[in-house]
């Protein structure tokens, strides 16, 4: 059982110590080992390869910075929580040391301290060491940790010109002690564990919270959402969100889902009555990561599709790859032939943008144009990519400057 806890490794020249804050580290979630000899420490070292090591600065022989120099030569990669009897400016300036030389420092507790102290100091490095689990998934949901980021997607406009034409919701962690979480840490688990249909929800329902907000403001925008796979089996999802959408006075045609190929290779009967209601409803359905080698043309035209999605890893590599380049502008010809809207996600530079636009690419998405942002910073990017707003704003600066 004690196999799967981190370890700890506490270097002290008294005994009884180095004792106690190993007890404190078993108490805390740690396998704990308490040394007071630093040659032992340093094959100690090595051999169990610790998660966080709580060192002394004051001991014979070799003092904590000389320790500190040896844990950076040999690139050692454990925290190092430094508790002395030293006083505060000393304790900073070895702190500093260890930092410039590249080591993880995480603070530091002065002699004599509290047990309770030193337990919160290693509850905190434990809760960012051993991995997250479902059951902190579920407390995230069940606390409202959860939050939503938004990334604009742009449309050209004839004149060719770009402007917002929607946002898309991106589910993130505000994470007590590991700060802000991106799906990727947590999201295959959440499907794994069945809470994939929670999280969904969760993203719906705030997003178009946030919509109507965006609504309300006089924004001209939609709304982008990826779902689960698992509401592709949901009959009765086209119309929960229908219901969802009449409850708050929204625009169907204002949202698009985001269904990436991969949901779509197990494709059953009730695939075809859920896309095909959701589409009769308004609902925009947009096939995503399209390109990333699960794509089958036959899905282009028997789904109910009306946007390809361009997967990043094509599109990224458009400004030096010839082959891309040329797969791109053949994807963006293909999906204008079956009437589809294309929108290309991946873009990082001015050069990618020109492109797209060049090969007539509806929508582009990355993050040239904006990383994701919390909601209150989504005008302010409406309005840089608006020039009718901005030069409205500017003359209503000068008005209030001449006033």
């Amino acid at each position: 059982m004690n196999e799967g806890r981190p370890t700890l490794l506490t270097l002290d020249d008294d005994a009884a110590i180095a004792n106690l804050i190993a007890n404190i580290g078993d108490r805390s979630g740690f396998r704990s080992t308490a040394l007071s000899e630093p040659e032992v420490f340093f094959d100690s070292v090595k051999d169990r390869t610790p998660d966080i090591i709580v060192l002394d600065l004051q001991m014979p022989g070799h003092d904590g910075v000389s320790v500190l120099r040896y844990l950076a030569d040999e690139n050692i990669d454990a925290k190092v929580l430094l508790v002395s009897g030293m006083d505060e400016r000393t304790m900073t300036s070895a702190e500093q040391y260890g930092l410039a030389r590249g080591l993880t420092m995480c603070g530091g507790l002065q002699k004599p301290f509290e047990p309770d102290e030193l337990a919160s100091q290693l509850e905190h490095v434990h809760a960012k060491i051993r991995a997250i689990t479902v059951e902190d998934l579920q407390r995230a949901i069940n606390e409202d940790e959860l939050l939503l980021y938004y990334q604009p997607t742009l449309q050209r406009f004839p004149e060719g010109n770009w402007g917002v034409k929607a946002m898309e919701a991106l589910i993130r962690w505000q994470h007590p002690v590991r700060g802000l979480l991106t799906p990727d840490k947590f999201l295959s688990m959440g499907e794994k564990h069945g809470l994939s249909r929670v999280l969904t929800d969760y993203v719906i329902q705030r997003g178009i919270d946030r919509l109507k907000v965006w609504c309300a403001a006089g924004l001209d925008i939609g709304l982008r959402m990826n779902i689960a796979a698992s509401l592709i089996s949901d009959l009765e999802f086209p119309d929960r969100l229908e219901a969802l959408l009449e409850e708050h006075g929204i625009d169907p045609r204002l949202v698009t889902l985001e269904i990436t190929e991969t949901a779509m290779l197990d494709q059953q009967s009730d695939t075809f009555d859920i896309l095909t209601r959701l589409r009769v409803k308004n609902i925009n359905l947009a096939i995503d990561d399209f390109g990333i080698g699960y794509s089958s043309l036959t899905q282009l035209f028997q789904m109910p599709f009306n946007e390809m999605k361009i997967d990043k890893s094509l599109v990224g590599r458009t400004p030096e790859s010839k082959e891309a380049s040329i797969m791109v502008d053949a994807l963006v010809s293909l999906a204008h032939k079956l009437s589809l809207t294309v929108c290309a996600e991946g873009v990082e530079t001015a050069a990618t943008l020109e492109f797209l636009g060049d090969i007539g690419c509806d929508c582009v998405q990355g993050y040239y144009v904006s990383r994701p942002v919390p909601a209150d910073e989504v005008p302010a990017i409406v309005r840089k990519w608006d020039p009718a707003l901005a030069d409205a704003e500017g003359e209503a600066r000068k008005l209030n400057l001449s006033a």
